[in-house]
């Protein structure tokens, strides 16, 4: 590569972030951090000067030498210099869809009001104990096929709603966020791509981490809300009511999940973020995995290099807090998937005792039906992916 002529380089972000620049092109979300002084050289070259004059200058105000050629080599590795056939990107400053919208969402009068909201129904719950959340009122009929309907089903739009408020909080920052679907295993789900998120300071990257929380708890308090305007005055709970609360009891799990830590949730995003780390979660998996194999007398197997010193000093004390999360699940164990188990099956056992003709028999039956096909399913599937992965390892074709 010519050091005296000009190099064309993708739209590039430049962020600083602790001691370093966080550096990367917001239309492939490909970052980089680099240290001050790289950061600087690279800002003059994207701005027409050639890598001979940026090396000049860096010699000239940092009293070093900038080994220019292989500076230009690892840029091009991280996908920063412009190919011939390369597409231009879109230009930064574009409008983007829904940023009105989004802005007024996450005003801080809505977000006044939402915290109202929110506030008046743990004011219910204060007042009126028996509304507040437990894993019974998922049961609000006899019928375990309704249930079901209500867990699985009733489920997606708010499950598409979490993911959209992530969506909009990113586009009220002129970001290209999106929503999109796709499966895991059998299972179609929603998914958010935050694109370029990491191009803004950091403060302002804790809202779109959080908007989903966030409506989640503004769903659960007005459906907590309309539930108790619907009791009558002798304190019934009438039918309409009892799914609203089923409906809501499913999106508190949800917003439990998040404090698994030992997963890639909002919440661990959030602590991320705050400690200034861009890839903590793997960083501490393989800093753990390492310490176990030495544990084992084995040698370490990850090579630690590829992560920030900053990602490995945090892991060094932050594995415990995965404990956390682990924590969470084995307290919501007893307190919600063993009681509504214990529901289920009493539901069940009840239904196929009674008589044969009879509705309760037969809802029982095609319930049971549905689940054991469904886990002769993900055991089939478990079992395929498991033995086309050993005849992969062993070079043998599918």
């Amino acid at each position: 590569m010519l050091l005296d002529s000009p190099v064309s380089f993708h739209r590039l972000s430049f962020v600083p972030d602790g001691e370093g620049v966080l550096v990367g092109r917001p239309d492939t979300d490909a970052f980089a951090v680099l240290p001050p002084d790289g950061a600087a050289a690279l800002r003059r070259m994207t701005e027409g000067q050639t890598p001979a004059q940026a090396a000049a200058w860096y010699a000239g105000h940092y009293g070093e030498q900038l080994d220019m050629a292989d500076f230009l080599d690892t840029l091009g590795e991280l996908g920063f210099l412009r190919g011939e056939g390369d597409a231009q990107e879109a230009a930064p400053d574009a409008p983007v869809r829904f940023q009105r919208l989004a802005q007024v969402l996450f005003s801080r009068p809505a977000l006044c009001c939402y915290a109202l909201l929110v506030a008046a129904w743990l004011a219910v719950i204060a007042t009126t104990p028996d509304l507040a959340p437990h894993p019974g009122q998922v049961f609000y009929t006899d019928s375990l096929l309704l249930v079901q309907l209500v867990v699985v089903f009733g489920q997606l739009p708010f499950v598409g709603l979490h993911e959209a408020f992530h969506v909009l909080a990113g586009r009220r920052l002129g970001l290209p966020s999106e929503l999109g679907m796709g499966t895991r295993l059998y299972i179609v789900v929603f998914e958010t791509r935050m694109n370029g998120l990491l191009t803004v300071e950091r403060r302002k990257r804790y809202l779109p981490f959080l908007a989903g929380m966030l409506v989640d708890l503004v769903v659960v308090s007005t459906l907590g809300l309309v539930a108790f305007a619907l009791r009558t005055s002798g304190g019934a709970e009438p039918v309409a009511g009892r799914l609203l609360l089923a409906m809501a009891f499913p999106i508190l799990i949800r917003c439990g999940y998040q404090l698994f830590l030992f997963l890639e949730t909002d919440v661990y995003y959030v602590f991320a973020t705050a400690l200034g780390c861009h890839d903590l979660h793997a960083a501490t998996r393989a800093l753990v995995l390492n310490r176990l194999r030495r544990i084992l007398g084995r040698p370490a197997r990850v090579d630690l290099s590829q992560w920030t010193e900053r990602d490995l000093a945090v892991a060094r004390w932050y594995a415990p807090f995965f404990t956390v999360g682990v924590a969470v699940l084995l307290a919501m164990a007893p307190l919600v998937f063993v009681p509504l188990f214990v529901q289920t099956v009493r539901l069940l056992a009840d239904g196929i005792s009674s008589a044969g003709s009879g509705l309760p028999f037969w809802d029982s039956l095609v319930f049971a039906a549905l689940n054991i096909v469904q886990i002769a399913f993900w055991a089939w599937l478990t079992v395929r992916v498991h033995l086309r992965r050993r005849r992969t390892s062993r070079g043998v074709p599918s």
